[in-house]
């Protein structure tokens, strides 16, 4: 006799199994040779790049290189947004003398709206366009008033205007690189009206401040610069000097990170190359909207072919590590006989990285990596005696390497009862003791917890709570490796319940280096 599935239940029984948590390396290929990324969209929907003749876009609802109309023969930067509804850029603008000017190109009519500028020009540059909004409905760039002086300015497609940001000093310059994916909050560099020195600066509407720099012998006014905002202008990353040297006497210069309750926080550098010519830079690209990850490129600025600054990820608690092998050891084992060049952005979240760089046959082109979750819940808890659903989560990230904890937990769970986790490298959605069990064997249990909550009564007070990444880099259990794809649900007493037992929903999390 076969046994049959309805439809009906193999979709329920999918809905609530966890999505394969596997890293992705995708080469986005060479029909378009020498492509050089641009930027990546927020959601990680839509790639902008470009030779040396044409900028070009790929989605994912459309995976093949397009080519952008108005951009041949344009040599610009170029900023995508909105799953690749609105590009940003500078090009000629035939109605201004051909002046370089900030623009914005609109895919549903296919056009380019050339924005306006500020005061005046500076040789045949009228406007840069440097970032736009994840929406697309602005625009953030640099604009001449006076033809050696430039500001910072916003434009808004809702007013159709452009707003002065400002400097510091009315007779210096100022320049954003990035702005929120809300549009708000712009970061940048502001020229110190008396050294010259450009200095991180954030703006939150036309009000600027400035955020200091890592070098303890000018704290204030010593060299820095952002390049990269959350979506919500939280979190700002950049580039500072450090007061430090490469051993072949050059400045050493490492990112940081910025958010108003900690002030700049040094991320570090790649490893400094001792016989390096030139200054040891680290520029970041992009940071995610929580703050937990940053990537770019670091190195000296090299010169002639081959010449490649390491792409870099950093993740609070393990610091900065090369991207490629990072990926690698992820199970990208694709990545391994490449050679990173240039890292361009990620998305908001965290997930989706893009940059290019060279193949196993030396043909340039633009990768694309999604990393697996941190942590994701599926499966269904089981109502307990007092018809609470018990439920688990997690904080932090698991990781061989970090110095921070990942906690695996569960609350609304009855109070002052045993419990304990279950773990397992594969995911299950079977009837189990009243419930569902969430893990498949093998697997493995820890030590016996209590729920504790309130001392007396009955109630759904109790919650557990348990530290991972202690057990992760201790090397205890080989089932804990980087890369590995984690599923965990807590199982407790419940008395009262038909089987006298509870259970959580599961926990999917994947182990990074």
């Amino acid at each position: 006799m076969h046994s049959r599935i309805s439809l009906a239940a193999a979709v329920l029984v999918a809905a609530t199994l966890p999505l394969q948590a596997q890293i992705t390396f995708t080469s986005l290929g060479t029909a378009v040779p020498n492509l050089r990324v641009e930027d990546v969209s927020s959601d990680g929907s839509a790639i902008v790049a470009a030779d040396f003749n044409q900028a070009y876009l790929w989605t994912t609802a459309n995976p093949t290189w397009t080519p952008i109309p108005g951009t041949n023969g344009v040599f610009s930067s170029y900023d995508v947004a909105n799953g690749g509804a609105f590009v940003c850029a500078t090009l000629p603008d035939p109605a201004n003398s051909n002046f370089e000017t900030a623009a914005r190109w609109d895919a549903s009519t296919g056009t380019w709206t050339f924005l306006p500028g500020l005061v005046t020009a500076s040789g045949t540059s009228y406007s840069s366009a440097y970032d736009i909004s994840a929406n697309g409905s602005v625009v953030v760039g640099l604009g001449w008033i006076t033809p050696q002086r430039a500001h910072a300015f916003r434009w808004d497609a809702s007013t159709g205007q452009t707003t002065d940001l400002g400097a510091i000093a009315s007779i210096s310059s100022s320049r954003p690189n990035a702005v929120s994916a809300d549009g708000t909050v712009a970061v940048g560099w502001d020229e110190d009206d008396i050294t010259g020195t450009w200095r991180a600066a954030r703006w939150v509407g036309t009000t600027e401040s400035l955020l200091g720099s890592l070098d303890p012998s000018d704290p204030i006014n010593g060299w820095s610069e952002c390049y990269a905002v959350s979506s919500n202008g939280q979190f700002i990353a950049g580039e500072s000097g450090t007061g430090l040297s490469t051993p072949s006497f050059w400045p050493e210069q490492h990112g940081f990170r910025w958010d108003a309750a900690n002030g700049l926080i040094d991320i570090g550098t790649t490893p400094v190359d001792p016989f390096g010519w030139g200054t040891h830079s680290t520029i970041p690209t992009a940071i995610s909207d929580d703050g937990r990850t940053i990537v770019g490129f670091a190195g000296t600025a090299a010169f002639g072919p081959g010449a490649i600054r390491p792409s870099f990820i950093w993740r609070e608690g393990s610091g900065l590590s090369e991207l490629q092998p990072y990926v690698v050891a992820l199970g990208a084992s694709a990545a391994a006989s490449w050679t990173f060049e240039y890292t361009a952005g990620m998305s908001v979240d965290g997930r989706v990285i893009v940059g290019h760089g060279f193949d196993s046959s030396f043909q340039r082109q633009v990768w694309r990596i999604e990393l697996p979750p941190i942590a994701s819940t599926y499966c269904t808890g089981k109502t307990n005696s007092l018809g609470c659903v018990p439920s688990i989560n997690s904080s932090g990230i698991a990781s061989a390497s970090s110095v921070l904890p990942f906690n695996v937990g569960a609350t609304n769970v009855l109070n002052n009862r045993s419990g304990l986790l279950y773990f397992g490298t594969a995911a299950l959605n079977a009837p189990f003791q009243g419930g569902f069990k969430c893990v498949a064997e093998p697997s493995r249990r820890t030590p016996v917890q209590d729920s504790l909550g309130n001392p007396t009564g009955n109630s759904c007070t109790g919650a557990y709570s348990l530290e991972l990444n202690a057990l992760i880099q201790g090397n205890f259990d080989p089932m804990l490796s980087v890369g590995a794809t984690i599923h965990a649900q807590y199982w407790m007493r419940d008395p009262a319940s038909p089987s006298t037992t509870g259970l959580t929903n599961g926990l999917a999390f994947t182990i990074f280096p």
